[in-house]
């Protein structure tokens, strides 16, 4: 099966909408990192004085949780959970989340400050819990994370999360197009993508190997700045 590419929304249905976490909240839990690491949560972009931006992002939200498609009885896994941002949506719609980082002290602060009923996950110790938990989760949320791994690092990530699935799971990516339309609009938004290794067309090619894409939506329409895909595990030997 092929994705499906497509603008937006799919066919007129209604969009989940992504808890609006407040500008204040968002900039205070990311506030103690280094500006080179606050860049990268998209923090800045959540709270950017620009609307269009904004909207961007918050859209970008709201496109993958509808993508999920998170059903009250699932169990979400939130990797590369950056800031936390996505974990209040998560939790509204999910039974059981759990999230994880290579720091996971602004969404520890997030959590708390919005109490939160999250598991964290350090990103040293995931390989321990994807082994205790396989066959446990239902959606694996990777958004705007895989552009930061090199072919190898992804190839040994994609590995690690595919077994985590529950027979029905599904896995949702976002990634820049790194196009040069998105590349002068993160210019004069003020950010620079100083850690992408990839645009997500590659991302999409290496995927390929282990997951089947099985429906995409670019936003926005003009210029296409980003690609979400939900994608199934490929049946073994297809």
């Amino acid at each position: 099966m092929g994705a499906r590419p497509s603008p937006g929304s799919a066919g007129g249905a209604s969009v989940m909408k992504a808890v609006r976490v407040p500008s204040r909240l968002l900039r205070g839990v990311v506030a103690h990192l280094p500006p080179e690491a606050v860049n990268e949560t998209a923090v800045l972009s959540y709270t950017h004085a620009n609307p269009f931006i904004r909207w961007l992002f918050w859209q970008r939200l709201d496109t993958a949780l509808d993508l999920a498609r998170i059903g009250p009885n699932d169990r979400v896994l939130d990797f590369g959970t950056g800031s936390g941002l996505l974990l209040p949506s998560l939790q509204a719609s999910a039974a059981h989340v759990t999230a994880t980082d290579l720091d996971v002290s602004p969404s520890r602060q997030l959590i708390a400050a919005m109490n939160l009923s999250v598991d964290l996950i350090d990103a040293s110790a995931l390989a321990a819990w994807a082994g205790d938990h396989a066959g446990q989760v239902d959606v694996i949320m990777a958004l705007d994370v895989f552009e930061h791994f090199t072919a190898t690092e992804l190839d040994t990530v994609s590995a690690r999360l595919r077994p985590l699935l529950a027979p029905g799971g599904r896995l949702v990516v976002s990634g820049p197009t790194e196009s040069l339309a998105y590349q002068i609009g993160r210019l004069i938004a003020g950010f620079r993508n100083t850690y992408h290794y990839r645009s997500v067309f590659d991302i999409d090619a290496q995927l390929r190997q282990s997951w089947v894409p099985d429906e995409a939506r670019f936003l926005p329409l003009v210029p296409r700045a980003f690609l979400l895909t939900r994608y199934l595990p490929r049946p073994t030997g297809g």
